[in-house]
């Protein structure tokens, strides 16, 4: 369930979850058991992507490094500093972030 996008050509600011490959947007939400299914996920062997707030759209990270770079962030809800590229995420710089409010 990998959506596509339009191809963000300078680096910009995303925000979402970092989830697994397997549970995707199911594990991008805020709380314990959200974030230790993808932590399981992730130790398992599935690689970690993000999940875009507001919707469905997941976005596999582009090389091992980069994957590994966000591994610190695994359920948790992010600001990546990157671009995004077809199902592709770049990863330039990751950091915690507060995660939206839930609408009303």
């Amino acid at each position: 369930m990998i959506a596509l996008a339009v191809v963000l050509l300078a680096a910009a600011e995303i925000q979402g979850y970092i989830s697994d490959a397997a549970c995707g947007w199911n594990n991008a939400r805020p709380g314990k058991e959200a974030q230790e299914c993808a932590r399981k996920c992730v130790d398992a062997g599935w690689p970690p992507v993000l999940v875009l707030d507001g919707g469905m759209s997941i976005f596999k990270i582009e090389n091992k490094a980069e994957r590994e770079s966000v591994l610190p962030f695994v359920g948790e809800h992010v600001t990546i500093t990157g671009e995004i590229s077809g199902e592709t995420l770049r990863v330039k710089a990751i950091r915690k972030s507060p995660a939206p409010k839930p609408k009303a």
